[in-house]
């Protein structure tokens, strides 16, 4: 039987003869070889990469192993201590620069499929005999060789031995079949089967290991970390698909290529679900009374009078340390849950917002009938999900009423402020148009608005 190394070696041989015998190889580069070869090419060569890879990582994985043997801790000198580093991985990350995670999995690999000895010394096959010989012959890859191997030993306590072998046969069967992330998803469901009443201890333990900070940086954002137990994402993952799906479908017009400017969401998949996220705490906040558990759910937001005026300048939101620009805490105010606090020149309050600056429920109650939802072309968000966005802004003179009032969902309200759009009416017709900035359409091309669908 060919070792791992023959037949890497076999397989880098048969890699070299194949780009040598393209066109031009003795002259060309590799990036202009592959840019001239036929699609066939290009993937025969990534198929043999990919056995290159699977064969190299396998006699990585029996180093490791070995290297990991020989830094046991209980040997009079481990062979890692004598090199100066912690552990085995730590021994491979700094002799091939690859990444710890990576040594990791060598090492946990390599020492799960090591031969074993008897008392009297006597060789033993591998434990897992069948990940052994996939993994040798290139037909495993070492994460899925990881994976299984992490199943058979949560499985192991519950298991015969005969289970066990069945189980691996079977499992390395599948990773000829399945993708990775299937093959994980099989293995990760397989441990309940064989111990279903182990299932609400991890689930308790899951629980306790559930977290959420908050990380503060440098450039004025935020991170937020995480850790889920599965009720817990299941159930913020739900409500974030229902506030990100569209409820609607939507055509583009093959005479504007690209779509219209106007309709085209911009944004990437994570400002979406952080978008969607921030609205079901808008809405968390919008629906409380104004007390929560003793806690005054008010958001305070500080302001100059000048930048008020002016749009100008920055504000600061209440317990957050990052200041905000004067037109976003003007585009907040709009919310009845957020009061800004407008400061005089020596920084000392001058009023908490009054009721001029918002619009009463039944103003929100006659533009949710005559808007319908959110005005932007496209867009397809319910009154409830909406701000009542002033067109000419309250500080700047605007008035508060209706015909000076639109609904638009957070998200459009701050490319309406921000990006330059404006709304005209036709006095004649009642017709509403959206205006879009120059550097959108040079010809600032109005965008008819829809009106609702009125039941008759």
């Amino acid at each position: 039987m060919s070792s791992p190394v023959d037949l890497l070696n076999e397989r880098v041989g048969a890699l070299a003869g194949l780009v040598e015998g393209m066109p031009w190889a003795d002259t060309a580069e590799l990036g202009e070889l592959l840019a001239g070869a036929k699609d066939a090419t290009v993937l025969d060569l990534a198929a043999r990469v990919g056995e290159v890879v699977r064969l190299a990582d396998a006699v990585a994985a029996r180093i490791a192993g070995e290297i990991e043997r020989r830094s046991d801790r209980t040997l009079e000198a481990p062979l890692a201590t004598r090199l100066g580093e912690r552990n085995a991985p730590a021994v491979l990350a700094s002799i091939t620069g690859v990444h710890a995670t990576r040594a990791r999995d060598w090492c946990e690999v390599g020492t799960r499929l090591a031969g074993r000895t008897t008392l009297i010394g006597e060789p033993l096959p591998s434990l897992h005999p069948v990940v052994a010989a996939g993994l040798d012959h290139g037909s495993l890859s070492l994460d899925a060789a990881r994976v299984i191997l992490t199943t058979l030993r949560q499985v192991d306590p519950f298991a015969t031995v005969e289970d066990l072998a069945g189980l691996e046969e079977f499992l390395v069967g599948q990773a000829g079949e399945l993708p990775l992330t299937d093959l994980t998803k099989l293995c990760r469901a397989l441990p309940d089967r064989f111990n279903p009443d182990g299932i609400e201890p991890r689930e308790e333990a899951a629980r306790a290991r559930a977290d959420f900070s908050v990380i503060a940086h440098r450039d004025g954002t935020y991170s937020s970390v995480i850790h889920w137990d599965a009720e817990s994402l299941g159930i913020a993952q739900a409500a974030l698909h229902a506030r990100m799906n569209p409820r609607k479908v939507t055509f583009t017009d093959p005479d504007t290529p690209g779509g219209d400017e106007a309709i085209r969401d911009t944004r990437t998949i994570g400002q979406r679900r952080l978008d969607a996220l921030t609205s079901i705490m808008r809405d968390s906040l919008r629906a409380d009374t104004g007390d929560s558990n003793g806690i005054d759910t008010t958001i305070l937001v500080t302001i100059p009078l000048e930048a008020l005026m002016t749009g100008v300048g920055t504000a600061t939101l209440f317990g957050v340390d990052a200041s905000i620009s004067a037109r976003t805490a003007r585009r907040m105010a709009c919310d009845a849950k957020i009061l800004p606090v407008v400061l005089d020149g020596n920084s000392q309050p001058l009023d908490l917002g009054t009721a001029r600056r918002l619009f009463s429920p039944a103003q929100r109650q006659a533009m949710a009938v005559r808007d319908g939802g959110c005005i932007w072309p496209g867009c397809d968000e319910p009154p409830s999900r909406c701000q009542s966005a002033h067109i000419t802004p309250w500080a700047a003179g605007g008035p508060t009423n209706i015909s000076n009032g639109v609904l638009l969902c957070p998200f459009h309200h701050r490319r309406f402020d921000l990006d330059g759009w404006d709304l005209d009416t036709d006095p004649a017709t009642g017709t509403r148009y959206l205006i879009p900035p120059a550097w959108v359409d040079a010809r600032r091309t109005p965008r008819r608005i829809s009106p609702p669908a009125v039941a008759a």
